[in-house]
């Protein structure tokens, strides 16, 4: 209700979008352009009758009680919304919060997902883990299988889930193509953003239905807050808030206001790291302790062409495969000395994560070989410190293998 995309003022690029979208400056007190955190949980009514009419819905805009709605929350809502070119949005407490509430707004027992094999393990774990336990069904395909998708769906699959560029290893999906597909499989497409982010694509203008993030990321950018969020259509983001609500999975205020000021530089980070994965991935290709790099800047990499074609930039996450296992990555890990070993991304440091103990934790032998990780398998997240530094920080550390 309050999420909704305000009148356009534009056309704005997603850099102005990020700093100013969403604002709605004639209702910041004393002429603040900041404006304030609204910490308070609940609104008071200048009357009977006004309380009357919001609960008949006749008041969308007013606010009533923080979980279901702040003015904090809202404006960030509204400006993630702008920035995917959505009608609507809604934040949650966290990535996996938004994930669990867009599913559920989805399916029912008996109901059927089908989702790429190459996905973050945290969506994995609540698709097997949590829906697995109402009746719904999951499928998991490869990226070379997407064209299928109108001949493997059933009556009951009701969504089709992948990342681009996908977690952990930069496997790219072709949104177009994805798009008609899940139009001819008459199922619900959500693709999961998070490494792209809106700067770099916008899957809404390709035909996908739904736009999912995990905010703690590269929206926030600081590594200083959890949250997540989905974009997508106005009646369908009604259905998400109204689980997100039911859930209590709702963003608190003071989380909201730190995304909305993360966001304001999203475009300037997001580019910086772009250009500094892009200068690691490129040291890291020659080096004898390092069997494959993953990135899509790199002309050989698998998914470069088609990543030319559908993102303004190729990233800021940079995976690789070290020469030998466990052993040598730890050695690895441990002479590191810039860059921080430590999950998570999107943040202006530079970390280093070990997706085998973080995100594809506890996968089979099966499930990891689908998802492409080893235990040579490391994923930088690069961050916007001088590249120079960075790489020499890198290449420090593989010496001592």
């Amino acid at each position: 209700m309050a999420a909704e995309k305000p009148v356009e003022k534009g056309p704005w690029s997603p850099a102005t979008i990020a700093v100013h979208g969403g604002e709605r400056p004639e209702e910041h007190p004393f002429g603040a352009v900041v404006a304030p955190v609204f910490h308070s949980t609940t609104f008071s009514f200048r009357d009977f009758a006004e309380m009357r009419r919001y609960a008949r819905g006749e008041l969308p805009d007013e606010f009533f009680y923080s979980r279901y709605a702040n003015p904090t929350v809202a404006e960030v809502e509204r400006k993630i919304a702008e920035l995917e070119g959505a009608e609507s949005c809604v934040v949650t407490a966290s990535g996996s919060a938004a994930t669990f509430a867009t599913l559920v707004s989805l399916c029912e027992a008996g109901d059927e997902v089908i989702a790429c094999d190459s996905i973050y393990g945290g969506t994995v774990k609540v698709l097997t883990k949590i829906l697995s336990r109402f009746g719904v069904g999951t499928r998991f395909i490869p990226l070379d299988k997407i064209h299928d998708l109108p001949a493997l769906a059933g009556e009951r699959t009701r969504v089709f889930w992948f990342e681009t560029p996908a977690n952990p290893i930069n496997r790219i999906v072709d949104l177009n193509l994805t798009a008609q597909a899940a139009r001819e499989a008459k199922v619900f497409s959500v693709v999961d953003n998070t490494f792209a982010t809106p700067i770099l694509q916008r899957p809404l203008a390709s035909g996908i239905d739904a736009v999912m993030h995990s905010a703690t990321k590269y929206l926030g950018g600081h590594a200083d807050l959890t949250a997540g969020a989905i974009a997508g259509s106005r009646d369908f983001i009604d259905r998400v808030r109204q689980v997100a609500v039911a859930l209590g999975a709702t963003l608190d205020p003071a989380a909201a206001y730190l995304l909305t000021r993360g966001i304001k530089t999203l475009d300037l980070r997001v580019r910086t790291a772009c250009d500094n994965a892009m200068r690691l991935a490129e040291a890291l290709r020659s080096h004898k302790k390092i069997a494959r790099v993953y990135y899509p800047g790199l002309e050989d990499d698998p998914g470069h062409e088609l990543a030319k074609r559908q993102m303004k930039a190729f990233g800021g996450v940079v995976a690789a495969d070290l020469a030998g296992g466990e052993r040598e990555v730890e050695k690895f890990y441990d002479a590191l000395r810039l860059a921080r070993p430590a999950p998570s991304l999107g943040g202006v440091e530079t970390l280093v994560s070990y997706p085998l103990y973080s995100s594809h934790a506890g996968f089979s032998d099966n499930e990891l070989r689908a998802a492409g990780v080893s235990a040579a398998t490391v994923r930088f997240a690069v961050g916007i410190e001088a590249a120079e530094d960075i790489i020499a920080d890198v290449m420090q550390a593989l010496a001592v293998i």
